[in-house]
């Protein structure tokens, strides 16, 4: 089993609205704040088009417009088909003109964030982080803590996408451990695990390019050779 990434920048989102369904055009006028809108349309397109590539679906746009992001009572993304659930899981972020979705089988629970490398002030790290983590925060040269908070930040968010909780829950209930963080940047994906409060560790990864940490992290509701498959880094469309 294989856990897909996609990305899209704004610069890739038609002018037109011809690709969104109905409802979702009627969402669309609802926002007003013209970035609120820039933002809602990057992540629909990057959705649908991460979507059809999956399925193996066309991507003009009336196939686009058959593909439709619905949130699910928990706020989680939800991609129905011409009406009808579809097989797939997704998890969706955008930071800075970038959009990234991830998808996976409908038995994987998977999240995504994409978040940029910014300075964090020592309250925001005191609020939001465990002593494990502030451990290594500290642990970490001076010159790379605030990628390493932007990290742990990002592989939080991504767990508790995947929890379909969100930030409504305390980030503390969280823990994440990334792996070959001291290596240099080289865009290439390096493996971490988050450990939840609740005793479900969730495994993944993580990635710097562009000034962008992108994490991804999955927990499979099977066992046995599907399961360890996935030890492999998420794929590209």
């Amino acid at each position: 089993m294989c856990i897909y990434w996609f990305e899209q920048s704004e610069s890739d989102v038609p002018f037109g609205d011809e690709w969104l369904s109905g409802s979702e055009r009627a969402r669309l006028d609802t926002l007003r704040v013209p970035k609120r809108r820039a933002d809602w349309r990057l992540g629909r397109w990057t959705a649908k088009c991460g979507v059809a590539g999956y399925l193996h679906l066309p991507g003009d746009p009336e196939a686009l417009a058959a593909v439709e992001v619905r949130p699910a009572i928990s706020g989680a993304p939800e991609i129905f088909l011409h009406g009808e659930p579809a097989p797939v899981a997704l998890s969706l972020s955008h930071s800075r003109g970038t959009g990234l979705c991830t998808i996976a089988p409908a038995s994987a629970e998977v999240g995504c964030d994409l978040e940029a490398i910014e300075p964090r002030s020592p309250a925001f790290r005191s609020d939001y982080f465990t002593s494990e983590e502030l451990d290594l925060i500290e642990r970490t040269p001076p010159s790379d803590r605030d990628r390493m908070v932007t990290l742990l930040w990002s592989a939080k968010e991504s767990t508790l996408k995947a929890l379909r909780c969100g930030l409504r829950s305390d980030t503390r209930a969280v823990n994440a451990s990334p792996q070959d963080f001291l290596q240099a940047p080289d865009e290439e994906w390096h493996r971490l695990c988050a450990g939840h409060i609740g005793g479900r560790t969730f495994d993944g990864w993580w990635r710097d390019s562009d000034g962008l940490i992108r994490t991804v992290v999955f927990l499979l509701n099977a066992c046995g050779p599907a399961a360890r498959q996935c030890s492999e880094s998420p794929r590209t469309h």
